[in-house]
């Protein structure tokens, strides 16, 4: 039986999205990542821009939606991500990749990369 994986031309037209692979929603650099988020909560409000977190171990989610063990594991595969690892990555509406980190990123540079990535509307903190 073939699993049909998800395709960034899927994405296409939609809300940016920012894709936070982690090992655990305990490591580290995930939880530091979640903590920059919350300080930029309604900015990210205001472009719509929606939040995957895909994790090695458990479910993960997309917005407020669950994701299965089953499909981290296949958003993993698609983004090549090892075990162990922990990378973020930005998805424009026009399915452009537009950050790849392996880091956590400041809430400043996501907001310049969001702005790029809906077409160079700069949202307000």
């Amino acid at each position: 039986m073939m699993i049909p994986r998800p395709r960034l031309s899927d994405l296409k037209g939609q809300a940016p999205l920012l894709i936070i692979f982690s090992p655990s929603p305990d490591h580290r650099y995930y939880q530091m990542q979640v903590e920059q988020l919350e300080s930029i909560r309604l900015a990210m409000q205001d472009c719509r821009l929606t939040v995957a977190e895909v994790f090695e171990q458990g479910p993960g989610r997309i917005g407020k939606s669950d994701l299965s063990d089953d499909r981290c594991a296949r958003f993993r595969e698609k983004f090549n991500i090892y075990p162990g690892q922990f990378k973020i990555f930005l998805i424009g509406n026009d399915s452009e990749v537009y950050l790849v980190s392996d880091d956590c990123i400041s809430w400043e540079e996501l907001m310049m990369r969001v702005g790029n990535a809906v077409g160079n509307v700069t949202p307000s903190v």
